[in-house]
């Protein structure tokens, strides 16, 4: 039993913000298409702000704004688990390493239409 509560003490959640916040700053300062997503996402809050979009808009653009920036940080772990594990040229490693990047072009055309629906 003291090991449920163990597992749950505020120390280690705290600890895990730490470094959940040290990952988005990896991303940050080496990932570009990190941060110009970042700025479409501060961009398209100071646009919701500026049109007054709906609580229903603000919903969805957050959703979309969240599931490209989590794309990005996935795609960069993928990469970066892939460039440790392989140091040479391999073809499955590059398939990997494209459906993951295809994954964040599929997010990001998802939030741009959404952008497109809210904003025009």
């Amino acid at each position: 039993m003291k090991n449920i509560f163990k597992s749950h003490h505020p120390v280690r959640h705290a600890k895990s913000f730490k470094y959940a916040f040290s990952g988005i700053l990896h991303a940050v300062v080496n990932e570009a298409n990190f941060r110009v997503q970042i700025f479409i996402t501060i961009v398209s809050i100071v646009l919701g702000f500026y049109y007054h979009i709906t609580t229903i808009e603000w919903a969805v653009l957050i959703l979309a704004l969240g599931f490209l920036l989590a794309a990005e940080l996935i795609n960069t772990a993928v990469e970066e688990f892939i460039d440790h594990l392989v140091q040479e040229h391999h073809e499955g490693a590059k398939v990997i390493k494209d459906l993951s990047a295809g994954f964040v072009l599929t997010a990001a055309v998802t939030t741009l239409l959404i952008m497109l629906l809210i904003f025009l």
